[in-house]
C-alpha cells in the first residue's frame, strides 16, 4: 500500500461519506476495468474524466462529495488505488468507533460459541467495543486455527505444533 493511499483514504474518512456509496463506487469500478484504464490514463484529458465521473456518480445516488473525492483521485493518478484507499478509510472507521479487524483461519470453522468466545476475549484484552471477522479456509494449517488482530497473531494451528516437535527432536 502506498503513502498516497494512506493520504487519500485518511481524507476519504474525514469526508464521512456513507460507506454503502463509497463501496459502490468501489465495485463499479472493479466490475468495469476499461472505465478503470480510461480514469488512470495519462492520455485522456483531465476534464473527459471529470465529465465521465460526473455521468457516473451523479446526485441523488451519490453525494456530491465522493464526486469531487473521485475527481480528485483521478487527478492524481491514484484511482486505481481505491481499494487500498477504501481499506485504510475503513480501518479509520472502525478505529473511532472502537471495533476490531480480526482475521481467522481455520481448518474446520469454529461454531458461533468458540467465535464468541474468541471476540470476548479480544474484547477484554484490547478494550475493544466490539470485534469484526474475516474468516478464511486454510487446510495447510491441518488442523487448529490463527487468529490475527493488528500486527498480532495467535497460531494455535496443528502445522506450527508440528514444526515446533519437529525442530525440538532435530537439536
Amino acid at each position: 500500500m502506498t503513502e498516497q493511499a494512506r493520504i487519500y483514504g485518511t481524507v476519504l474518512f474525514e469526508l464521512d461519506i456513507p460507506q454503502e456509496m463509497t463501496d459502490q463506487a468501489v465495485t463499479l469500478l472493479r466490475e468495469n476495468p476499461p472505465l478503470q484504464e480510461v480514469l488512470s490514463s495519462p492520455v485522456v484529458k483531465r476534464e473527459k474524466k471529470h465529465r465521465i465521473l460526473e455521468k457516473i456518480f451523479r446526485e441523488p445516488e451519490y453525494t456530491p462529495l465522493l464526486l469531487h473525492f473521485l475527481m480528485k483521485a483521478t487527478d492524481a493518478g491514484c484511482i486505481g488505488q481505491l481499494p487500498d484507499i477504501l481499506l485504510v478509510c475503513r480501518e479509520l472507521q472502525y478505529k473511532s468507533r472502537g471495533i476490531a479487524e480480526a482475521s481467522l483461519c481455520y481448518v474446520t470453522m469454529p461454531d458461533a460459541t468458540w467465535i464468541e468466545r474468541i471476540r470476548k476475549f479480544l474484547m477484554r484484552k484490547y478494550g475493544y467495543q466490539d470485534v469484526t471477522f474475516q474468516f478464511t479456509m486454510d487446510p495447510s494449517l491441518i488442523g487448529g486455527f490463527i487468529l490475527r488482530v493488528g500486527d498480532v497473531e495467535y497460531d494455535y494451528s496443528l502445522r506450527k505444533k508440528l514444526l515446533g516437535l519437529r525442530q525440538a527432536v532435530v537439536r
